[in-house]
């Protein structure tokens, strides 16, 4: 097998590599050392200067990602983890060797049957290692050579193993993050300058000055592959650094800091003015080298403490401006399970914790088999579902005011429940209450709800979750709440028998909201603009109402909120792909187009049932 040329320390210059990248490039795409040469190049007209060094950035990018396509050789792979494989079992052999010679030498020193024993069991159990190690080398040796990899008779080519350079695989790692962080920031440039120019064409287009911007994240974050809050960020975030953070944009377009790092300077000053801004961005970053070498934690403390001496009050309002921003959301996990999260003070976050963790060590003290976690989280649900508020803690962010003293006798028995937790009786202030009134929008197929089939159910704005535990969630048992039932009311979803795409739907709930609401949302799930997972909270004709667009179904699209308002910014505009939906046998399609002309696919997530799609793409 041939070595491969990025193997060769020597052809890791950048002479060597722009060689390499230029015979890779195909298409019409220039060879780098031309483009490299064209950027350096700058037309007297700095508008065109600009947008040649798009141009050509845009080159580079396309050249560099067939260029890494192909860096890649499995085989050279296979060949590290065979010759590991094979050093291990030499090893193991070694130790056999060793165990056996033991012994004989136990047996002419005259040692006693004892010692022998042991000296014996010790070749047997170094046996079984060297076998094992043996099958697990020879499995190495077979996949190096199923991939087209040649081998000796020691089971790899040590011809490309002894090839391999650890310097200059890290000396490209190196590389590469400074490559990508100056990329993020020549990304960060480019969307300046992007929303500036769509600034001005809305101005132009007669958008009056408070509505200028509407639109603009959302194209970033589609180009991006990013939903449109990240967009915002990300927008957000290069408006500040190229305008008010030089010498933190300097470090970051030479590679010595990341858009994460960059970011953390950027939210640490947000509240200075901008004079004390422009201080600690040069205190901080003025010496690129010195920033470089600063950790995340080290970074966000060096901004922090650097802001504290310019303007303490300052300092300490936003510390009191962020008791407002508490919150608790919920966000779906894998299997069935989901994330609740709570931004809370610090001082009640640690009461919480401290408290959680006494009852877990309690209760695995007295024998609970339970881990830790999962102690920590049962508690936690029960305090949380099943406990009365109290009056504690009036007029302080954990005010939770509940039954009043004095109050009914239902309310002040209820106060003497006696719950039972880990087989311990203790008295508790819990209430006997009905199980929450709320919704789960649970699709599924009446094959896996009544008969055998495992076809995985959805439910709505979480991830596909098992037919067993959804058969548990509508027939009961196994539900792990405890408390009364839930009630469970059954729709009755109607799709294409061969496409699986919905196609009606009843109900036999006695509350529901408007049916076709109600169906996009079960058919859309989450808001359909490519990349935003946001819940659907509006609802929207995807051919304007105002252009005769029927207020129907096929006409239908949910959004978030966010999003719906951004497609009523000019130049947008949606069709929906009636045609390919019919071609591709599946989910309805939206075509939606931007501004500038670009196109991007929205598809419905699909419901159970035998079919597969990609959900979003751009073409």
């Amino acid at each position: 097998m041939a070595v491969p040329e990025w193997l060769d320390p020597t052809a890791m210059d950048p002479a060597g590599l722009a060689a390499d990248v230029a015979g890779a490039a195909e298409g019409g795409i220039p060879p780098f050392g031309a483009v490299i040469s064209q950027v350096t190049e700058s037309p007297a007209n700095p508008g065109a200067a600009a947008m040649e060094k798009c141009h050509d950035m845009v080159a580079i990018g396309t050249a560099m990602l067939e260029f890494c396509g192909g860096f890649f050789d499995p085989v050279v792979l296979a060949q590290l983890d065979a010759a590991l494989a094979h050093e291990f079992s030499r090893q193991e052999r070694g130790k056999v060797a060793a165990a056996t010679a033991a012994v004989a030498a136990g047996v002419r020193e005259g040692r006693t049957a004892e010692v022998l024993a042991h000296l014996s069991q010790r070749v047997a159990t170094a046996r079984t290692a060297s076998t094992k190690s043996e099958s697990q080398a020879a499995l190495a040796t077979g996949v190096l050579t199923s991939l087209g990899g040649s081998a000796d008779a020691g089971g790899f080519d040590p011809h490309t193993v002894d090839q391999i350079s650890g310097a200059a695989l890290i000396d490209l790692i190196g590389v590469l993050e400074e490559a990508k962080n100056a990329i993020s920031a020549t990304q960060a440039h480019a969307q300046t300058l992007f929303v500036a120019q769509q600034r001005l064409e809305q101005a132009r287009a007669g958008i009056p000055k408070e509505k200028l911007g509407r639109g603009i994240a959302h194209q970033l974050a589609l180009a991006r592959h990013e939903s449109p809050h990240r967009g915002r960020q990300l927008c957000e975030l290069s408006e500040v650094l190229v305008r008010e953070l030089p010498y933190s944009m300097r470090a970051f377009s030479q590679g010595r800091i990341s858009e994460y790092k960059a970011g953390t300077i950027a939210k640490e000053t947000v509240f200075l003015s901008l004079a004390d801004r422009a201080h600690v961005d040069q205190s901080i970053c003025g010496d690129p080298d010195a920033v470089g070498l600063l950790g995340n934690r080290e970074l966000g403390a060096a901004a922090r403490k650097a802001a504290y001496t310019l303007d303490p009050l300052a300092f300490v309002k936003r510390h009191e401006k962020a008791m407002g921003d508490r919150y608790v959301s919920l966000r779906p996990a894998a299997d069935g399970m989901t994330y609740l999260t709570a931004l809370i003070p610090l001082k009640q976050g640690v009461r919480i914790l401290t408290a959680l963790t006494k009852v877990a060590d309690s209760l695995r003290a007295s024998g609970d088999e339970r881990g830790k976690g999962q102690i920590m989280a049962d508690a936690l649900m029960h305090r949380l579902v099943q406990h009365a508020p109290c009056n504690d803690g009036a007029g302080t962010p954990s005010d939770h005011r509940g039954v009043p003293v004095g109050g009914s006798a239902q309310d002040q028995a209820s106060l003497q429940a006696i719950a039972l937790t880990g087989g311990t009786q203790v008295q508790t202030l819990c209430t006997t209450v009905d199980e929450a009134s709320i919704s789960l929008e649970l699709v599924m197929t009446d094959r896996s709800l009544f008969g055998s089939a495992n076809d995985p159910a959805v439910l709505v704005g979480y991830d596909p979750i098992p037919a067993p535990i959804a058969r548990s969630m509508v027939l009961g048992g196994g539900g792990g709440g405890g408390g009364s039932a839930a009630q469970v009311w059954l729709k009755r979803l109607f799709t294409h028998p061969e496409t699986n795409q919905l196609m009606a739907m009843d109900s036999q709930a006695r509350l529901f909201p408007e049916g076709m609401k109600e169906f996009l949302r079960l058919q859309d799930q989450r808001c359909q603009t490519p990349y935003c997972d946001a819940p659907i909270r509006e609802y929207d004709h995807i051919k304007a109402y105002a252009a005769g667009g029927a207020t129907s179904v096929d006409n239908g699209q949910a959004l978030c909120s966010d999003c719906n308002q951004a497609k009523e910014a000019p130049g947008w505009s949606s069709t929906k792909a009636a045609e390919a939906s019919v071609a591709r046998e599946g989910p309805p399609i939206t075509e939606i187009k931007t501004p500038t002309g670009h196109r991007y696919i929205s598809t419905a997530p699909p419901l159970p049932g035998p079919q597969g799609r990609r959900r979003r793409h751009r073409r």
